[in-house]
């Protein structure tokens, strides 16, 4: 099984690459390719692999770390969760979001991803709950672990719905930006006026 690739991009799409190592060239999904691989052809990217193994596919997955890596691999233990809806909700939520949202049961949150619906996202929260457990405990997380950024992401959400669009739109706006906005500080009052500006194309 390959278990990790480190090589040049010579190919991007929306959600995979297509990565050079030593001649060979290896499609590899990664669900969000901008918050990921680097955004040109020829950067040079590492990447984390699972290999998915099926009778009729073979499909490597990539991952920016090890710790995305275990919580793709929980998540496809789930009974209704395939790799492609998991890689959705790793794209949707990092790490830390999704383990705060299970442990505080906001099935709001989890709803907040493409392809999640209410009994998804009540399923995630009791199945997850134990297995995120020994997670949180390896990564030496506190259980509130970016919950200040999921308030962020809520109150936006409520806000947007709140203005009477619909919650589609919501999500899919949200999904939208979020990735523009990892890693930086969440201000309510920016990003309701970036979504304001984007809603109504989503």
């Amino acid at each position: 099984m390959i278990g990790y690739l480190s090589g040049s991009i010579i190919s991007l799409g929306d959600q995979a690459i297509l990565l050079e190592v030593n001649g060979v060239g290896y499609e590899i999904f990664l669900g969000n390719v901008r918050a990921i691989a680097p955004g040109e052809i020829g950067a040079k990217a590492a990447l984390w692999i699972h290999t998915y193994v099926r009778e009729d596919q073979i499909t490597l997955f990539g991952f920016k770390d090890t710790t995305t890596k275990k919580v793709f691999t929980i998540l496809i233990g789930v009974s209704g969760i395939g790799p492609k809806l998991a890689m959705s909700v790793i794209a949707s939520l990092s790490s830390a979001e999704l383990v705060d949202a299970v442990t505080m049961g906001n099935t709001r949150v989890l709803q907040g991803v493409s392809g999640v619906g209410k009994k998804m996202a009540e399923r995630l929260v009791v199945e997850l709950k134990d297995k995120l457990a020994g997670l949180v405990k390896e990564a030496g997380w506190s259980e509130t672990t970016g919950g200040a950024e999921i308030a962020v992401w809520r109150d936006l959400s409520d806000a947007l719905a709140g203005l009477g669009f619909p919650e589609q739109k919501v999500r899919n706006v949200i999904h939208l930006i979020k990735p523009d906005f990892e890693g930086k500080s969440l201000e309510i009052n920016q990003l309701l006026k970036l979504a304001l500006q984007k809603i109504k194309n989503c």
